[in-house]
């Protein structure tokens, strides 16, 4: 329980931030997916970045016994299946991918779904409710 706490509140301050930041300046981020999708090496090196954070997330958290604890480990394995296929896809089903997503309306709901989870888990985290 002590771990779920402290990833409660570190997630959960990571989900807020970046999922306000996604709502706020989505214009910007749409411009970085473009970049990031002919950037290769930039890819490998968050794919392998990300894929180790999941991998950390699910040996040392595999835990579903709350919803907070699902949530993390839940993020974990997300983290875990997106870097690996990021490190297998060809260029061209990558950019396909990407450009699906990379529309204003999955930022907004994006990062709705981010600031409930994240506000969630700080609540949880800092104990204002069990």
């Amino acid at each position: 329980m002590e771990l779920t706490l402290l990833l409660s509140k570190v997630l959960g301050l990571l989900l807020i931030i970046t999922s306000l930041s996604f709502i706020i300046r989505r214009r910007y981020y749409e411009k970085v997916l473009e970049e990031f999708v002919q950037a290769r090496a930039l890819r490998m090196l968050m794919s392998i970045i990300e894929l180790t954070a999941g991998l950390f997330l699910v040996i040392l958290h595999n835990d579903w016994s709350s919803l907070a604890a699902a949530i993390i480990t839940a993020v974990g394995w997300m983290a875990i299946i997106e870097s690996t296929a990021y490190l297998f896809m060809p260029d061209r089903a990558f950019a396909r991918l990407i450009g699906a997503f990379n529309q204003p309306s999955w930022y907004i709901g994006g990062g709705l779904i981010g600031l409930l989870a994240g506000g969630y888990l700080v609540l949880v985290g800092f104990g204002f409710i069990g």
